[in-house]
């Protein structure tokens, strides 16, 4: 897990809209400062969108009061494997020709 978001998830929600904010008017002067040729750095571009993805993502999480995906969660059962009842490659697709000719059979038998 990338230290950024480390820091991220110990944000409270307003920490995390002031984030957004900054991250949203970083991303605008990034672009404005590619757009006139002042920097060439499309990577801290690609790295400011990407944190601000992360940042809406636990703002909305926190919203919704969904856990964040690094909390240790109980331990699942296995299911028991199921038994397949076919093969699946004994299903082929059919042509456009065997599906023409089935609908001309089909046809004929009107």
């Amino acid at each position: 897990m990338p230290k950024r978001l480390a820091d991220f998830r110990q944000m409270n929600r307003n920490e995390l809209e002031i984030q957004q904010h900054e991250l949203g008017e970083q991303i605008f002067r990034l672009r404005f400062q590619l757009t006139t040729g002042q920097s060439e750095s499309v990577k801290k571009l690609r790295e400011a969108r990407r944190d601000l993805a992360r940042v809406k993502t636990l703002v909305r999480q926190q919203e919704l009061g969904i856990e964040s995906a690094s909390a240790p969660k109980a331990p699942v059962e296995a299911k028991p494997n199921k038994e397949k009842t076919h093969d699946k490659r004994s299903h082929k697709k059919q042509t456009k020709k065997e599906k023409a000719a089935k609908k001309h059979a089909a046809k004929e038998k009107e």
